[in-house]
């Protein structure tokens, strides 16, 4: 083999490895009875849990965290209930001041709650959001992600390519 060929391996091998973060998991939510899509980067490692009916991956660097379930409408009470069970089990305290907005992503319109804390594990500043929307009839969709307020600003785009991709199931 000359040079000139092992030198071309050698680049698509480095460009192969480049990419891979690229490529993402689309998984559905729930995983049963999809209600949604979203894809989530490879290397964050999803995870579907089945017998939750939810979806959650972390971040290679432990700076993100995201998780996705769906809601019936009976059970829409349930909904505060367990938004407050993962912010209380991730965060230490959570600050006073908090945002909401809507955003349209695929013609899905988002509630978006916005806030901030100290977790509960490392004792760093982290945000959070939680977004709220229609996943059909009787139904919401639920996405929650924590993150590392110094986060990289590469993850903060993740987390906004990953949340635009999020597709309702017809």
């Amino acid at each position: 083999m000359n040079r000139h060929i092992i030198a071309r391996i050698i680049v698509a091998v480095a460009l192969c490895v480049a990419v891979r973060p690229l490529f993402a998991n689309t998984l559905s939510v729930p995983p049963d009875k999809p209600a949604y899509t979203v894809d989530i980067p490879a290397d964050w490692k999803p995870k579907v849990d089945k017998a939750d009916k939810s979806v959650e991956a972390t971040e290679p660097d432990n700076h993100v965290y995201m998780a996705g379930w769906v809601v019936d409408k009976s059970d829409i009470g349930e909904l505060t209930g367990d938004v407050e069970a993962l912010l209380k089990d991730s965060m230490k305290s959570i600050d006073e001041k908090s945002s909401e907005e809507t955003i349209e992503n695929n013609g899905i319109k988002f509630q978006v709650l916005k806030g901030s804390g100290v977790d509960k594990r490392e004792g760093s500043k982290v945000k959070f959001f939680v977004a709220v929307f229609q996943a059909g009839p009787g139904k919401a969709g639920i996405y929650y992600v924590d993150y590392d307020a110094d986060a990289p600003a590469d993850v903060m785009k993740t987390i906004v390519t990953t949340m635009d991709s999020i597709k309702l199931k017809k």
